[in-house]
């Protein structure tokens, strides 16, 4: 995800949408990433990426947004920064989340009031699944449905459950989302993991060293210190 600095409105016209998403499209043949989806909105932007080396992301995502940053200072006359950081990711280790952030990406505009269904909306890859174009191809289909044929079925029918997914305002939700999940996905409890060595280790290295969410968080849910949470971090880092 990509943020205007101070939350600024950085897609507002539609000349500035359409330059990014050229810009995604220009690069993507340049690095080894596959494109899986996107929404550009007034004031960020989500975009669904597959690749097998982290590096080419970075560099990916370097060109679009800094050469969308000059063309943005250029076309209203202003220095200085256009996104609030780098960029923004989050890492997708299950079918299940794959498909929950696909929908969530087409979904924003829809939750954001600006239009009433999805196919409504231009700036979005929405359409491109509904109609077998654009991005669409067998290679983006086999990495989402596993080259299911009917994957338009599946593709219109992803559930709404609640989940992680990285967005404006959204960490302490998602911290939530996460601990919930972890807790659901290991059978177990809150208090439990304050007193099980192994289970208070894997659920540290899950959401800080896994998930990047802050230490600080991690010591007020379990109520322990920050030391003893960076001790646990280290000693792992060292395996």
């Amino acid at each position: 995800m990509v943020q205007g600095l101070n939350k600024e409105y950085i897609f507002y016209k539609n000349c500035y949408k359409d330059e990014y998403i050229n810009l995604i499209k220009k690069y993507i043949k340049k690095y080894e990433v596959l494109l899986l989806s996107y929404c550009i909105m007034d004031n960020h932007a989500h975009i669904l990426i597959y690749t097998e080396n982290i590096n080419q992301l970075s560099m990916f995502m370097q060109n679009i947004n800094s050469k969308f940053a000059l063309y943005y200072n250029k076309d209203i006359d202003r220095v200085g920064y256009v996104f609030r950081d780098r960029y923004n990711s989050q890492y997708i280790n299950s079918k299940r989340y794959l498909l929950n952030c696909l929908n969530y990406i087409h979904m924003n505009p829809v939750n954001a009031n600006i239009v009433r269904k999805p196919e409504d909306y231009k700036y979005s890859t929405y359409n491109d699944y509904i109609n077998n174009t654009g991005i669409v191809n067998d290679i983006v289909l086999d990495k989402i449905f596993d080259g299911e044929k009917n994957y338009l079925d599946i593709f219109l029918n992803i559930s709404n459950k609640e989940f992680e997914v990285m967005d404006i305002d959204r960490e302490e939700k998602n911290f939530e989302i996460a601990t919930k999940i972890f807790l659901e996905e290991n059978n177990t409890t809150l208090a439990e993991i304050k007193e099980n060595k192994e289970m208070f280790k894997k659920y540290c290295i899950e959401m800080i060293t896994n998930k990047k969410y802050k230490q600080v968080q991690v010591s007020k849910i379990l109520n322990k210190s920050k030391s003893t949470i960076s001790k646990y971090i280290i000693r792992s880092s060292l395996k």
